[in-house]
């Protein structure tokens, strides 16, 4: 009974109407209307920022500056550009080959990757060969090499993934 009464009270507590704001005016006092705002000066059209290159304006994509186009250089892809292109795309093959653990497609990856790129740095193909080499051939050898490279190669992206196919990985 008691616990029926205290619902009660407590239902009535929270329906109950809430009393009128102290800072509302009652009934009969003047209610004065908010002052006018000063009108907002209107806002200037923005103008892309202008460069030139070789006399001719360049402007970013988007600018709407669209009655001056004549004349614009657009931002060309060079043969740099396809080139770091073909090696965004070889790397993103090479992810996926180790991804789904094909060996040999890892391996012929990497060889391609090697004679296009000579010039870059081998520790990423390093370890790339070395991910190939712990699918194919799991054991202490392998997970001996991984750590050496896991602990030396500090600042490699491929960490994670010696970490999970060589150093993690079950050994047969």
């Amino acid at each position: 009974m008691a616990a029926l009464l205290a619902a009660g009270v407590l239902a009535w507590w929270t329906l109950r109407p809430a009393a009128a704001p102290a800072d509302l005016p009652g009934p009969g006092l003047a209610v004065r209307e908010p002052e006018a705002a000063a009108p907002s000066p209107q806002p200037q059209a923005e103008t892309a920022p202008v460069t030139y290159y070789k006399g001719q304006p360049v402007r970013p994509a988007g600018s709407g500056d669209v009655e001056h186009a004549e004349g614009m250089l657009p931002h060309g892809i060079t043969p740099t550009h396809e080139r770091i292109y073909r090696e965004n795309s070889l790397i993103a093959n090479l992810n996926g080959a180790m991804d789904v653990k094909d060996v040999a497609g890892l391996r012929e990856l990497l060889a391609t990757y090697r004679d296009e790129y000579p010039e870059d740095e081998h520790v990423l193909a390093d370890g790339y060969e070395l991910i190939a080499n712990c699918l194919e051939r799991p054991g202490p050898e392998t997970r001996a090499v991984a750590q050496r490279y896991y602990d030396e190669q500090r600042d490699s992206g491929l960490r994670r993934y010696i970490r999970r196919h060589c150093l993690e990985a079950e050994n047969p």
